[in-house]
């Protein structure tokens, strides 16, 4: 049985959102996305950052 995992590295995170590794640092940096830093690797919170774009899509209209 595979484990899904939960935190996922920043080009991980560039290739999910289908962004530059540079524009999810500077995400980062912003306080914008959920992060743990374990010493100098940094790691995206995979959930909370799904939870994040399910709250924005429930602000956005479909197609008419």
């Amino acid at each position: 049985m595979g484990r899904e995992r939960r935190f996922i590295s920043v080009r991980e995170a560039a290739d999910f959102l289908s962004m530059s590794a540079s524009g999810i640092r500077k995400k980062l940096d912003r306080g914008e996305l959920p992060v743990v830093r374990v010493g100098r690797t940094v790691r995206i919170d995979l959930k909370t950052l799904t939870e994040q774009l399910e709250g924005q899509l429930q602000g956005v209209k479909g197609p008419r």
